[in-house]
């Protein structure tokens, strides 16, 4: 008996270290497919975008709205999330297994899930919903249609962005590692490598500069262009642009690399999972300033000290490799998607020993008027001018530069140059400018707003209060104070007064702010608040005609405010 307890506890043991570790962790055959048609797959998980990772995949549906979506697995819809931005409409769905799975962008829900949504927009007075749904109170069954495809929230085009996640820790993970992949057989391609300076005294070719080479395919992998073999003098780090191309496929990410010199590995990352709390450390990953400026998708090789991502695996040095000797060494990336296919890309680089602080190649002679440190807090300040930054919102220490010109046209403040836009920011700062130009009476109407480069202001929020105006910024740049007067603008699409409706199944209006943005809007019929859908995107809200529209006529109002109170209203009677 106590034999057989053993090795029961052994088989027990295994079974859980098998769960919890390698690729075999995550079931696969558990989950059915959420569509009926084969995947074809426009956007990767992990895939790098500006100021997140994907946190799921994006399944093409043929380029059209209205494509039926099905539950994976038997469960309970835990949460609806409706929005004008984001994933739109979302539902969330809880497995016994321990995973969620999520539905976004989407068109509509189904049956008793759309009547609950439906029934607590109407409770609420608010089209927006982000609500938990009492367990068990809406359950599905593997294979019931619960939603169709759409377009909603920040979507640049019909198709359905699906997740799973850890019902535990709400970490999303990669749904193709639950065996809902497609049939890719194409490696990841590498485009372009660039190689960068750590400190003052390395150069790359000679010059304290970031070199970026272009990358093809030779042979049964890839190499740098022209096949010159790179000078390098003390401490570098590396980085590719690289991507995956499924079969019928779109061109999407790759995001499992590994960098080796003369066969030792140096660093790892794999993005098979992570927290969203960690998902904007992605502006670190990335060559920020490369992306900004060329739209160049460089994932670095190189851990910055304020980079809690949790994707690095075997990373010596943080990835900076220290070039001291007069040898030539082997250079290795290795790619591989999410189904084991991989390309290579090798080159060689020349080591040649630093001789010393170098002057920094190409550099205009401005000095930084203050060293922000990543680690602690910082504060700056100037007449007309206070600027914090909490610890840790920043990646690395920073040489800060700042700079005040006159106010441009249409502005109540000088115009602050801070710093530049190529920085990123990690978490808010706190920034006060003086509007020393302000009359009293505009006070309630002021915000602080960034210059474009097209000379166009954008609302960065904010108050006055004892002649500063404060907001909240996460990312650098020109910013001075601006009011907005004008009420924003509302645009009847199907509609005018005394129309009969009788043959139309819907009311559509085009609002739109030219500054501070819409704050908030509500229409009405008859004295009651009606569910208008907002497409934020395309400025457009939609009421769907049902039991509160009667008979004869009709009597419709909407009223949409902006961010600093000015509002905009429109009526009219309809008949049906």
């Amino acid at each position: 008996m106590r034999k057989q307890i053993v090795v029961s506890l052994i088989l027990l043991f295994t079974c859980l270290w098998q769960s919890l570790s390698g690729q075999g962790k995550y079931p696969k055959g558990y989950f059915r497919s959420p569509v009926n048609f084969p995947l074809s797959l426009s956007g990767s998980f992990g895939e790098l975008r500006q100021n997140h990772f994907h946190s799921g995949i994006d399944i093409r549906t043929q380029g059209v709205q209205g494509k039926p979506v099905y539950a994976i697995a038997d469960g309970y819809v835990t949460r609806v999330n409706i929005s004008p931005v984001g994933f739109g409409k979302a539902l969330y769905i809880a497995h016994p297994n321990g995973y969620t799975s999520v539905y976004g962008h989407l068109k509509s829900c189904t049956g008793a899930t759309a009547s609950w949504i439906r029934s607590q927009q109407y409770k609420q007075e608010s089209f927006t919903l982000d609500k938990e749904v009492p367990a068990d109170q809406l359950k599905v069954k593997k294979g019931d249609l619960i939603a169709y495809s759409g377009n909603s929230g920040s979507s640049s085009g019909p198709h359905l962005h699906f997740e799973i996640r850890d019902t535990r820790t709400q970490e999303v993970i990669d749904p193709l590692l639950f065996g809902l992949g497609t049939n890719d057989r194409i490696p990841p391609k590498i485009t372009y490598l660039k190689i960068y300076p750590w400190d003052e005294n390395a150069l790359v070719n000679g010059k304290q500069a970031e070199l970026l080479l272009p990358v093809l395919a030779k042979g049964s992998g890839y190499g740098v262009k022209n096949n010159d073999t790179i000078k390098v003098s003390g401490n570098v780090f590396f980085g590719i642009e690289t991507s995956d191309h499924a079969d019928g496929g779109l061109k999407t990410g790759a995001n499992n690399i590994e960098l080796t010199v003369d066969g030792s590995e140096i660093f790892s990352q794999h993005i098979d999972r992570f927290a969203f709390s960690q998902t904007r450390y992605v502006n670190s990953l990335m060559d920020y300033s490369a992306y900004l400026r060329s739209k160049h998708k460089i994932q670095r090789s190189y851990i910055a000290p304020n980079n809690r991502l949790e994707v690095y695996q075997g990373v010596k040095n943080r990835g900076v490799v220290a070039f001291t000797d007069t040898r030539i060494h082997k250079i290795r990336y290795k790619v591989t998607d999410d189904l084991g296919n991989f390309s290579l890309l090798t080159f060689w680089v020349k080591s040649v020993p630093p001789s010393g602080r170098n002057p920094l190649s190409g550099s205009t002679g401005n000095q930084a008027v203050q060293t922000f440190f990543c680690k602690q807090e910082n504060h700056f300040e100037r007449p007309g001018i206070r600027f914090d930054i909490p610890a840790e919102a920043l990646y690395e220490d920073l040489p800060f530069n700042y700079y005040v010109t006159d106010p441009v046209q249409g502005s109540y403040s000088d115009l602050h140059h801070i710093h530049n836009p190529y920085t990123p920011l990690h978490t808010f700062c706190t920034l006060s400018i003086r509007a020393n130009r302000l009359p009293a009476p505009l006070q309630g109407k002021a915000l602080i707003v960034s210059l474009e480069e097209t000379g166009l202001f954008i609302s960065r929020g904010g108050k006055v209060e004892n002649g500063w105006a404060t907001t909240r910024i996460r990312e650098f740049g020109n910013f001075t104070v601006a009011v907005d007067t004008v009420p924003p603008v509302i645009r009847a699409i199907n509609i005018f007064k005394n129309k009969n409706v009788g043959k139309q199944s819907d009311i559509q209006m085009k609002i739109s702010d030219n500054l501070s943005g819409i704050q908030s809007y509500r229409g009405t019929l008859n004295g009651k608040w009606i569910l208008m859908d907002y497409d934020q995107k395309n400025n457009l809200l939609t009421y769907s005609f049902d039991d509160r529209i009667k008979s004869g006529k009709n009597h419709f109002v909407l009223i949409v405010t902006d961010a600093v109170g000015n509002s905009a209203h429109y009526e009219a009677n309809l008949l049906r």
